[in-house]
């Protein structure tokens, strides 16, 4: 939780103003942080140059802050206090007259407090004996009405004392509280200037102000602390027989009901707020188009509805192809009925994608697809099994330890305070900042997946963003530049993205990490250096833009735990290198994802938490794609498709049929997900390369794999182009538009594929695919 929003939730609703406007104090720290930027940026006449506000409006702001702490301390601490003085004098004196309140007995607990009349039993009848002489019978009904009265005002005074003590109890702890919100806020938005001014105020103004000014003194922690005791004593001789730690339970359980009350009026505050600030970005838009449905008075919103159509429209598809004999046999109508109406719903995500997966297994099963060694139908117990056999392989484990390295890496700021480090000595050019920022999002988008990669760079550049102009080309350049080279990196390593892990899936022998960094990176190296010229030349940041602001490391020490990390990761991926040369003793690159994850959950460096935050969504979309890809093997279609594709192709050079492949999957992945488009082609490429005259399924596999990278043109192109597409600028304007993914994108895209079917076939025809 930010610590803005901590300070409002743990503080006193009725005080609220009277807290350190720790807000306020950060925008104006970020105000001068960006007048700073635009000052060294203007480049008119010195003369005219904007001023930058002065360092000493926020000295004099923190000073504000801090006399209006000690302007409230001091008067609620002498309400405070003189109520207590005054409670214990009362009772001082009441002490005296040997009784504790007016008309309480010393030491009497308000539990034994007994409502019945003290007087012998002859004088308490129920009903007054009427042989009484009336003066005596008068003379007692006064002294009943009497004791009466008294015994009544006794328990009031009882309940008002306790109510007092209680208030002054809970009042002195919030006071309490109050200070240590404060220091901690002082100190926070002090460290917070530091880094962002580049300053060294904490340490000074910290010491020499705010820990000397009255309500941080030591001695004045003390003497409130004394006070609170001085109530729990009181309120333990009054209604605990003496006991002080019966006496701090009691008033710690009203306490703990006010600060719950407290906590959930606040929490309803910053709820209702945040809502109000939802409403103000929805006015602005554009409210979501409805339909009226035809012969109901019921409104559907557009997008349910495109859903629905694009659901009903894939079961046409699908029931039409189940009774259309399209390939001679059962088991290949039936599955590629099957394929269509997955392609269908994936491409229009009629679905959410891995809910269209998990149906795949529960139809393959009951449609009879899959067959035996002989061509016979497999029975239904058999070809369950076979189905869940093929939805987890050493690649789906694989898939799991790269999300445990992920998830470490991101967890123990690893990635962050590299990233930080690479960029903070970029300097200050929007072009060298550009290129920085575009060789962390690829390089760590081989480690921590370009599904996290984007968010994590993202946030980096936010003192980047919030200093530059309104309007700015430079934030789209950047955050455009962040996408695009997490869509390349998406090609660098087999763990960077889900559609390398299917790729893999098709690849016998497995090529192991060596051979695929000797293919994958010579080419992502050579797009991320194009795709930087492209943004240079359509955005000009340089122009608009001289000197950005600069992005400060982190200075945190290296923990042993960090080390820790590091020597497991480097160990994964080295035994992942050296996969091939143990296939003898380890069998598969699934085993070796074992490691991290046994090495990290099992020494608490990953918690269950963190096990729930995996991908799974992407780990079903994968099994479903394996288990249509064992059907799609199983029942011959496959190889039927194949052989027909093979006809048309097979006097074609392996460069050219790669080349067709590679632009297929270009436009394929382009409109639909990257993951989707290698689920649906990349099968159907192996069998292709496996039934040319000199087979290369290998070569084909891989190029096919890396082409559905390339496709970056469209907002939904890929997991970090949609990421990219939602962020909005302070105002709540997006800062990319689809014309700026099409401007940029495409020739990225068409520069990308062409070097998959040329450099990256002369080097994978050089390893002997």
């Amino acid at each position: 939780m930010k610590f803005s929003h901590s300070l409002q939730f743990n503080a006193v609703p009725d005080w609220i103003d009277k807290y350190v406007a720790y807000d306020h104090l950060k925008k104006l720290i970020f105000q001068i942080e960006k007048e700073r930027v635009e000052s060294a940026n203007y480049q008119g006449d010195p003369e005219k140059k904007p001023e930058t506000t002065d360092e000493n409006v926020f000295l004099n702001e923190l000073d504000l802050q801090l006399e209006k702490i000690f302007d409230f301390y001091t008067q609620k601490e002498y309400e405070l206090y003189s109520s207590l003085d005054h409670i214990e004098s009362s009772l001082s004196m009441h002490n005296n007259k040997h009784t504790l309140y007016p008309g309480i007995v010393e030491h009497e607990p308000l539990e034994n407090l007994d409502s019945t009349l003290h007087l012998p039993v002859t004088a308490k009848p129920t009903i007054l004996d009427d042989k009484l002489p009336n003066k005596r019978r008068m003379s007692i009904e006064s002294r009943l009405t009497t004791h009466t009265n008294e015994e009544h005002i006794r328990f009031e005074q009882l309940f008002d004392l306790r109510t007092q003590l209680i208030s002054l109890y809970v009042s002195l702890s919030e006071l309490e509280s109050y200070i240590d919100l404060n220091r901690s806020a002082f100190a926070k938005i002090l460290k917070k200037h530091d880094k962002v001014l580049d300053g060294d105020l904490r340490d000074q103004y910290l010491k020499k102000m705010v820990l000397d000014s009255r309500p941080f003194m030591p001695q004045t922690t003390d003497m409130l602390r004394s006070q609170i005791e001085r109530v729990e004593r009181i309120y333990a001789d009054a209604f605990c027989n003496g006991h002080v730690q019966i006496a701090i339970r009691q008033m710690k359980t009203h306490l703990r009901d006010q600060i719950t009350y407290d906590r959930n009026t606040v929490w309803k505050d910053m709820v209702s707020q945040e809502r109000k600030t939802l409403d103000a970005h929805v006015k602005d838009a554009k409210p979501p188009k409805s339909y009226k449905l035809p012969f109901v008075s019921a409104y559907v919103r557009a997008e349910i509805l495109r859903c629905i159509l694009c659901f009903l429209f894939s079961i046409v598809v699908f029931i039409i192809l189940l009774n259309v004999n399209t390939f001679g046999t059962k088991q290949e109508n039936y599955c590629f009925a099957l394929l269509i109406f997955a392609a269908i719903m994936w491409a229009t995500e009629a679905i959410p994608l891995y809910a269209t997966s998990l149906l795949i297994p529960f139809l393959i099963v009951p449609m009879g697809i899959l067959r035996t060694a002989d061509g016979a139908q497999m029975a239904a117990k058999a070809a369950a099994k076979s189905v869940f056999a093929s939805m987890f392989s050493g690649t789906i484990m694989m898939l799991l330890g790269g999300f445990a390295l992920a998830a470490a890496l991101s967890k123990y700021g690893i990635a962050k305070a590299f990233a930080s480090h690479v960029l903070s000595r970029a300097g200050t050019r929007p072009r060298w900042v550009l290129l920085a920022i575009m060789c962390v999002a690829g390089f760590l988008s081989m480690w921590i997946s370009n599904v996290a990669t984007p968010v994590l760079c993202f946030s980096l550049i936010n003192p980047i963003l919030r200093t530059l102009p309104d309007n700015s080309p430079v934030a789209p350049c950047l955050i455009l530049g962040i996408a695009l080279a997490s869509c390349i990196g998406g090609m660098t390593s087999p763990i960077s993205s889900p559609q390398n892990i299917v790729t893999l899936q098709y690849m016998n022998p497995n090529p192991g990490w060596g051979i695929w960094f000797a293919v994958a990176l010579p080419i992502s190296i050579i797009c991320i250096f194009v795709c930087w010229g492209v943004l240079l030349l359509v955005y000009r940041p340089d122009r608009v833009t001289p000197q950005l602001n600069k992005v400060k490391p982190t200075k945190d020490r290296i923990t042993k735990t960090q080390v820790y990390v590091m020597f497991i990761t480097i160990l994964t991926i080295a035994l992942w290198c050296a996969e091939t040369a143990m296939e003898e003793y380890i069998g598969d690159t699934g085993v070796i994802a074992a490691v991290p994850l046994f090495m990290f959950f099992g020494t608490g460096i990953l918690s269950k938490d963190d096990l729930h935050g995996f991908l799974w969504s992407v780990v079903v979309l994968a099994q479903g794609g394996m288990a249509l890809g064992h059907a799609v093997t199983s029942s011959g279609l496959l190889q039927d498709i194949a052989m027909r594709i093979t006809d048309g192709v097979q006097n074609l050079e392996p460069i050219a049929i790669l080349a067709i492949f590679a632009f297929l999957l270009l436009v394929f992945s382009t409109f639909v997900s990257h993951t989707v488009a290698a689920l649906i082609i990349v099968p159907i490429v192996r069998e292709v390369g496996m039934k040319l005259p000199v087979p290369h399924p290998n070569l084909l596999v891989m190029g096919a794999g890396l082409a559905c990278s390339a496709g970056m043109a469209l907002p939904v192109s890929g997991y970090p182009n949609m990421s990219a597409v939602m962020l909005e600028g302070p105002t709540g304007k997006p800062y990319l538009r689809s014309k700026d993914f099409l401007v940029a994108g495409i020739p990225t895209s068409i520069v990308c594929t062409v070097l998959i079917f040329t450099l990256g076939y002369g080097i994978m025809t050089a390893v002997g695919y």
